[in-house]
């Protein structure tokens, strides 16, 4: 097990067995990870208030770097399998991110900046790619990849605007 994180404040690790949490009791930010296999690693930091982060991470090999600025954003990372990476960046206050990825060589690039922006990735299969930016406020976007080979790019700003991205084998 490979975890590297950064908290600002005082940070307590509470267990290490497969599992990791930490919370920082001044700020309230809150990390917890698990991983089963091999070479798996996760990095981050977390700095101001009520931010959460959430890794799972099932197989060999993968990656996921979180960094969450602000208050009350949080981010769930799961990934299955092998070579999976994502990188999650989120400013401002009460973003949500979701990454699912189960497969192969799958990358998930996520980053979101303002309030209330909610960004969800799911990729089933091998050497797929999504890459999703919202800057403004009350963004929605999704991306469902099934298969092997897709590539998603979604690039939002302002307010209110909602993407959806399906593509793969039906």
């Amino acid at each position: 097990m490979n975890i590297r994180l950064f908290i600002a404040g005082a940070a307590a690790v509470v267990s290490i067995l497969g599992t990791t949490e930490i919370a920082d009791a001044q700020y309230r930010n809150q990390v917890r990870v698990d991983q089963r296999g091999v070479g798996n690693e996760v990095g981050g930091r977390q700095n101001g208030y009520r931010n959460v982060m959430v890794v799972d991470q099932n197989g060999r090999q993968q990656w996921v770097t979180i960094y969450q600025d602000g208050t009350g954003n949080g981010t769930t990372a799961y990934q299955n399998g092998a070579r999976n990476g994502a990188v999650i960046d989120q400013n401002g206050r009460r973003n949500s991110a979701v990454v699912g990825q189960d497969g192969y060589n799958n990358y998930a690039d996520t980053y979101q900046s303002g309030y209330r922006n909610e960004s969800g990735v799911y990729q089933m299969g091998s050497n797929n790619t999504a890459v999703t930016t919202q800057s403004g406020s009350h963004n929605m976007s999704g991306v469902i990849q099934v298969g092997n080979g897709n590539h998603a790019n979604v690039n939002q700003s302002g307010r209110g605007n909602v993407t959806l991205v399906i593509q793969g084998e039906h």
